[in-house]
């Protein structure tokens, strides 16, 4: 397999980057959906000349972790943090800190609400992760979602996104990983260029033996493949994740403080 292209991020003041340039939606944009679950390959066959690394993203619906059962199983793990302009997980605390002290490399995702002022949102999220940043790039998570997508253009769409890219990275000197599905990202935000450096993070539920990249993308990072695994320390259910390389490709990833 190629090596991964990965650029780590600094926590600097970065330049102000260059205005969005939107291009026009296509006609066969459609409207919103939601992915469809579809049963995952077990293991996902076919696969054993690549090279994934395992891991998992938890939130408050996961209210206890067994860090101790768990670091021998996952090489990774992503927190929700925020929602909107002034929420936080009630478990973010508490799964933050036990991530770190467990040894295993953090990713914080925020909750895109496109009806909300982003530079709120922006604040909300950076300042949760300014005192501890992890060490995977912080995650600006983007998915349809009841009736918040409807109304919008993917022109102004793309452009709150760019405006929510470039807050994250004025604070914290990063770029942040885009996650997202196939149909949310070439339906509501144009598959616009200018994400297509940022890391990709893909939800994708499918038998296929990759996730479909949306347009403009060379490679995915991360592929969460079902929501309904199961992991040792966790009881319940979980959502599961690939690395789309090897561990030392994981901490080319890594922030640098």
């Amino acid at each position: 397999m190629s090596t991964l292209g990965l650029v780590a991020c600094n926590f600097q003041r970065v330049p102000p980057p260059k205005p969005l340039e939107v291009p026009a939606p296509t006609a066969e944009a459609k409207a919103p959906e939601a992915f469809a679950a579809a049963p995952v390959a077990e293991a996902v066959k076919g696969q054993k000349s690549k090279v994934w690394l395992q891991g998992i993203d938890i939130s408050r619906y996961q209210l206890t972790v067994n860090w101790d059962d768990l670091k021998s199983k996952a090489d990774f793990v992503f927190v929700k943090a925020t929602e909107s302009t002034n929420l936080r997980d009630s478990r973010f605390t508490t799964h933050w800190s036990g991530a770190r002290k467990a040894g295993l490399p953090r990713g914080a995702y925020h909750f895109f609400h496109p009806k909300e002022d982003v530079d709120k949102q922006v604040a909300n999220f950076t300042k949760r992760l300014k005192p501890d940043p992890g060490e995977l790039p912080p995650v600006l998570d983007v998915e349809a979602f009841k009736n918040e997508y409807d109304g919008f253009t993917c022109v102004q769409l793309a452009g709150m996104l760019q405006r929510f890219s470039e807050g994250v990275e004025k604070e914290l000197g990063c770029k942040p990983m885009i996650y997202t599905n196939h149909v949310t990202w070439s339906t509501n935000f144009c598959d616009h260029p200018y994400f297509v450096d940022s890391p990709l993070w893909l939800a994708a539920y499918t038998n296929q033996t990759e996730p479909r990249l949306p347009k403009g993308w060379k490679r995915w990072h991360f592929w969460q493949y079902t929501e309904s695994g199961k992991v040792a320390g966790i009881d319940g259910q979980v959502d599961q994740n690939y690395f789309n390389g090897t561990s030392e490709e994981l901490k080319a990833l890594f922030v640098t403080k």
